[in-house]
């Protein structure tokens, strides 16, 4: 190691620490120690200090790939110390290693958006959709390392080179939260599944226990179906807000957490039902099986339709004679 600082004449404690990263098994390389000597190669001026330089970053680089993986693409200021690198890492998939040196607050936000973006759709999203949205993020920050370079000009409009920038991220970063919120609503819609059979299970063991138990109370035809067409309406409320784009959910939850909540819609839907069913009773309706599973359905469908009818039963029920 010393032979070769001394070779090339480009002394100093920084140097050292770089190729002592490369000889040190255990030292790990980050990309932002290959933007720093990639600064060196452009900027040096004597050819012996580039070529180490450039000897130095190759040899970085080389470590990076192995330790963390492989570099398909990589982008570099030119002007500004900053760069950004489209990594595949064999153990996590597709990565965005960025660095940037930038005293514009703007930049710096734009580049922690990113990298931001990156980790939410990694988080959330199936492999086969993440290289994709990694590569529209990874264009994006090309133009605000582009951006930094750019604002070196004493006469540039800041204004406008920042807006581009902005309007770069804001796009890719809106596909990615498009496409995790429609991986989010798929989730969702998984456990509103699963936790229909739930809940119809549940209702059926309710409906014995009324036949059994409380015969001359409940009217237990109505109760099951007002129960099982509520249930069957949350689900169709769940797929039609699916297929308008309306349902937004919260995509920093887990994935379990989505599912459960999922879950319990439909059992949410069935006791709409069966209040629903009890609002038609106590409001002395001479009801059929009929509208009770009309009922039903329009209770679990909408919270608002269910709202009202007891709103309405509560009124009837106040009129009748004590």
């Amino acid at each position: 190691m010393t032979q070769t600082t001394e070779l090339y004449g480009w002394a100093g404690e920084p140097t050292m620490e770089h190729w002592s990263r490369v000889t040190n098994d255990h030292a790990r390389v980050t990309f932002g120690m290959i933007v720093v000597v990639h600064e060196v190669f452009r900027s040096a001026e004597e050819t012996l200090t580039q070529d180490e330089a450039e000897a130095l970053e190759r040899a970085l680089r080389a470590k990076f790939e192995k330790q963390t993986g492989v570099i398909h693409n990589s982008y570099f200021c030119s002007r500004e110390r900053g760069g950004v690198a489209l990594v595949e890492s064999a153990t996590s998939g597709w990565e965005l290693h960025t660095a940037l040196n930038t005293s514009n607050a703007d930049l710096v936000k734009l580049e922690a958006d990113c990298r931001a973006s990156v980790d939410q759709a990694r988080d959330m999203l199936p492999g086969p959709q993440i290289k994709t949205l990694v590569e529209a993020l990874y264009s994006a920050m090309t133009r605000v390392l582009l951006a930094a370079d750019l604002l070196h000009d004493t006469d540039a409009d800041r204004a406008a080179i920042v807006a581009t920038a902005q309007k770069e991220v804001t796009h890719a970063t809106t596909r990615v939260q498009a496409a995790i919120q429609r991986q989010a609503r798929f989730n969702y819609f998984q456990g509103a599944l699963v936790g229909t059979i739930a809940t119809a299970a549940l209702i059926v063991l309710v409906g014995v226990a009324s036949t059994q138990f409380w015969p001359g109370l409940l009217n237990t035809p109505g109760l099951v179906v007002a129960s099982l067409f509520g249930a069957l309406g949350a689900v169709v409320s769940i797929f039609q807000r699916m297929s308008k784009g309306t349902l937004i959910l919260d995509f920093n939850t887990s994935i379990r957490h989505l599912r459960a909540l999922g879950g319990f819609r439909p059992l949410v839907g069935a006791v709409f039902g069966a209040v629903a069913q009890f609002a038609l009773t106590a409001g002395t309706i001479n009801a059929t099986l009929g509208l009770f599973a009309l009922a039903g359905f329009g209770a679990g469908f909408s919270e608002r339709f269910a709202t009202d009818m007891i709103e309405r039963a509560g009124q009837v029920i106040a009129k009748l004679p004590h």
